[in-house]
């Protein structure tokens, strides 16, 4: 887009979009003659233009489209106002303290006790602050996190400026002179982003203002370093965004099959992520009669259960509880439900071709095409019914149950 805008074309502006000169070949010549929509082909001054872009659309999204060259225009529009707007500190969002203080007490325990107390978040970030070491210099920086002088006098020089900028009016219009209006408008939304970023900045810091130092300084340390792991609990960040993922750790378990065999099954994490619907996967590589193949990141066959379509603590919460009860208590031995059985006598009463016709629905068994049925045995995790983390306790039988 850069290098249209700096060529000596001629444009056409009309009802916010932009349209480009046709340049015939044969084929184009023949469907200029075929009934079209009038919106889509113009002629100005004898001349043919197609429709191509919605002005709107790329002054909103120019930072995905040309990341580089939007940075570089964000770096001098900056340098004008004299003010590096963009924050180097860490941001403390608020996603993230939902993770820390919302999510992570319902699944993790101060003390090893038979009471299941919800933990306030001064003692979550009590019991944080045992199991991390914090470096020095995060609890320096709590000093700068704390000082907003400087966001103030930020904002209140950018809400000085006064710039508008008057909209294009449509017909034909040179390419630089369009590129002229195009960096004008980006220069205006940067600005306007800039002051976003301020305003959540400063409301951010306020909110921490009272905050205990040491803290704040866990928080600081947490949010640059993007993850966390305690008691079987934790999160990592994705990638440089303000996504998620959270999982818990399900433990050793075991399961039986229809004639009383034991299956050992390792730990593994379900998890989540931040980005809706909030569908519980496993992690890692694993196998199990609710998950169809062997692969990691696959989803848990979860029957009536919709997945939240809002971030809220709540809903993460019930759909981590969801995963890992289906992987420890879902299974009915006697039933053999979900994609395979644990013994071999695997039923496929529910696999249908893709050619087929679609069976009726049964309560216990996913749909699944035979063309892409994937067997998994579970001979390796047979064990002896004595096997002594199971005699022991330190491996339940989970469904060890008559339904």
């Amino acid at each position: 887009m850069r290098h249209l805008l700096d060529t000596d074309l001629d444009l056409v502006v009309k009802a916010g979009f932009i349209y480009l000169p046709l340049l015939f070949d044969p084929a184009i010549e023949k469907e200029i003659h075929t009934p079209r929509e009038t919106d889509v082909l113009i002629e100005v001054n004898g001349r043919l233009f197609v429709k191509a872009l919605s002005l709107q659309s790329l002054v909103e999204n120019y930072e995905k489209i040309d990341t580089d060259s939007y940075e570089q225009l964000r770096s001098a529009c900056l340098r004008r106002y004299c003010h590096a707007l963009r924050l180097n500190g860490i941001s403390i969002s608020e996603r993230l303290r939902t993770i820390l203080l919302h999510v992570m007490p319902h699944f993790i325990r101060r003390h090893k006790s038979f009471e299941r107390k919800r933990l306030r978040e001064e003692e979550t970030l009590d019991l944080i602050g045992e199991r991390i070491t914090v470096p020095a210099r995060y609890y320096e920086d709590t000093m700068k996190f704390l000082d907003t002088d400087s966001l103030r006098g930020a904002l209140h020089n950018l809400e000085e400026q006064r710039a508008t900028i008057d909209p294009l009016r449509d017909g034909l219009i040179p390419a630089r002179k369009l590129r002229g209006w195009f960096l004008q408008a980006l220069e205006l939304k940067i600005v306007e982003n800039e002051k976003g970023i301020l305003r959540q900045a400063l409301q951010e810091r306020e909110q921490f203002s009272k905050a205990q130092r040491k803290y704040l300084a866990i928080l600081l340390y947490i949010a640059e370093k993007g993850s966390l792991a305690i008691d079987g609990f934790g999160f990592s960040r994705m990638g440089m965004t303000d996504e998620y993922v959270i999982y818990r750790h399900t433990g050793e378990y075991a399961l039986k099959d229809y004639y009383g065999r034991m299956y050992l099954f390792p730990d593994c994490r379900v998890a989540v992520s931040t980005i809706v619907p909030l569908k519980p996967v496993v992690v890692d590589t694993y196998k199990h009669p609710f998950l169809e193949g062997h692969d990691a990141g696959q989803p848990i066959c979860l029957r009536g259960f919709n997945p939240p379509k809002v971030f809220t603590a709540a809903n993460v919460i019930n759909a981590l509880q969801e995963g890992i009860n289906a992987l420890l208590y879902g299974y009915s031995s006697r039933r053999r439900n979900g994609y395979h059985s644990l013994d071999r006598i695997t039923r496929l009463a529910r696999t249908v071709d893709v050619d087929d016709d679609i069976l009726p629905d049964h309560e216990d068994y996913p749909v699944i095409s035979s063309r892409h049925l994937r067997i998994i045995d579970f001979d390796d995790y047979r064990v002896a019914n004595d096997h002594p983390k199971i005699a022991s306790g330190q491996a339940e039988i989970t469904n060890n149950y008559t339904p």
